[in-house]
């Protein structure tokens, strides 16, 4: 993975990435919750079709420690393929799970945990 491989996903890290997600199912039994591994894979691909490269890795909070409300915030990491962190910004845009989820600027600070 040399320099031709990790252009794309600087250029993904600098310009910043908004896309919005809504899923059905993610209540769980035992109160709301997101189904973490569906937020990660569905971030996960759209990164990496974004940047045309196979999808980055994607880690979130656990789904416990997330209020599945309108404006609540987290943050995921990405590791793109060469290695390389990343925040992944994820706000909820409604109380049944619905998110949209961010890739800030590389020279903006990701939002305190839990903020």
């Amino acid at each position: 993975m040399g320099p031709r491989r990790s252009a794309p996903v600087l250029a993904l890290l600098a310009v910043g990435l908004l896309v919005g997600c809504s899923a059905s199912g993610e209540v769980s039994i035992g109160g709301k919750s997101l189904d973490r591994e569906d937020v990660e894979k569905t971030i996960s691909g759209g990164l990496g079709d974004q940047a045309g490269l196979p999808d980055p890795k994607v880690d979130c909070p656990e789904a416990e420690d997330v209020d599945v409300e309108d404006g609540s915030e987290f943050v995921c990491t990405g590791t793109a393929p060469n290695g390389e962190q990343f925040p992944i910004n994820v706000t909820l845009t409604d109380d049944d799970g619905g998110y949209r989820y961010e890739v800030p600027p590389a020279d903006q600070p990701a939002p305190a945990a839990g903020a």
